[in-house]
């Protein structure tokens, strides 16, 4: 019999943890998600997650994924193209058995929260650039556990080259940027998200640090120019997954689209 967690999440401030009530049941009792009839919904978001071991999905990343869920089924694109950047970031984040590391997503964060406060984004173009590298890597082991679930139990995901396996950023300055940004059809999700992230970014075990890097790096790119020419790809590799579809298809021609997508940032 396999657990489902359902969550209600309660924020109760910008700075204080969502309150959660905890209910576990047969999964084969609850409804799964429904369409909307767009191809960007809840029902791909919750449908893509299934792929991933729940054995490593704590609260605060489950409370994330509702909150992705939610973001999918509103009616502005920036809130549609937050949850789809910030799904393929987190799948890739729980896809492997071993973590690997936030380096590009730490360095992201980093540059977002330089440029707000010098207005200078070339270090930004260049941080945004890696991190659909990093995106397109994502979509690679999305692909493996679609296929083969046992395939990358022993593998260790992606591992860069920074100081403290890119666990420390400037959290807070980027997600007080990215708050500001946001539009009244998001705001309230956002600052739930910010909550489980801020609890993610604090944990003391890789795994959670190296999803709530990615959720809010996800946040950042998911506000710039390349991730509306990455989207329809990321979208594609998603329904795939949800449907059963040839993943591995569109996983080749999503890594050529962000490939390009990498090589030509402009911010």
């Amino acid at each position: 019999m396999l657990p489902f967690v359902l969550v209600l999440l309660v924020a109760t401030s910008a700075l204080a943890a969502p309150s959660v009530v905890i209910s576990q049941d047969n999964i084969n009792n609850i409804a799964p998600a429904v369409g909307n009839g767009r191809p960007i919904s809840s029902a791909l978001i919750d449908r893509a997650f299934e792929i991933v071991d729940g054995g490593d999905t704590n609260i605060y990343i489950l409370t994330i994924q509702q909150i992705l869920n939610d973001l999918a089924d509103q009616p502005d694109g920036l809130s549609q193209s937050l949850a789809v950047t910030q799904a393929v970031a987190a799948l890739g984040e729980l896809a492997t058995g071993v973590p690997g590391n936030s380096c590009e997503a730490a360095a992201v964060i980093d540059a977002y929260a330089n440029s707000v406060r010098t207005g200078d984004n070339s270090a930004l173009s260049i941080a945004v650039a890696n991190y659909i590298n990093r995106l397109s890597s994502n979509i690679g082991l999305i692909s493996q556990l679609a296929s083969n679930p046992d395939s990358l139990r022993y593998s260790s995901g992606p591992v860069g080259n920074c100081a403290g396996g890119g666990r420390s950023y400037q959290f807070e300055a980027a997600w007080d940027a990215v708050l500001d940004n946001a539009n009244p059809y998001q705001i309230g999700l956002i600052n739930e998200e910010y909550c489980a992230a801020r609890r993610l970014y604090n944990a003391f075990n890789s795994r959670s640090n190296n999803v709530g890097a990615a959720i809010t790096a996800g946040a950042v790119v998911a506000q710039t120019q390349a991730a509306q020419i990455i989207l329809p790809s990321l979208v594609n590799v998603l329904s795939a997954v949800a449907a059963g579809g040839n993943v591995a298809g569109a996983a080749a021609q999503a890594g050529q689209a962000l490939a390009n997508a990498a090589a030509n940032v402009q911010l």
